[in-house]
């Protein structure tokens, strides 16, 4: 179940997920990109599945890179 989309540009884009695969449920963040000729958007090996139960850590650290960003930093 895809939660949130950014889009980088018209041929690809992060999906935040919530996924189920041999009965085992995880959250995803990756890249999809539209291949040339294609309709579809695909899955790349660039991201991340993490335990749904991590996912506040993973917000947490997500939060305090933003911080750092803003702010200029050293995480």
């Amino acid at each position: 179940m895809i939660v949130h989309e950014i889009e980088l540009s018209p041929k690809s884009k992060i999906r935040v997920s919530k996924d189920t695969i041999n009965e085992k449920t995880f959250g995803q963040i990756r890249v999809w990109v539209k291949p040339k000729n294609a309709d579809e958007f695909t899955p790349t090996k660039k991201g991340v599945a993490f335990d749904l139960s991590r996912t506040g850590e993973l917000v947490d650290g997500l939060l305090s890179l933003e911080k750092h960003a803003e702010g200029g930093g050293e995480a």
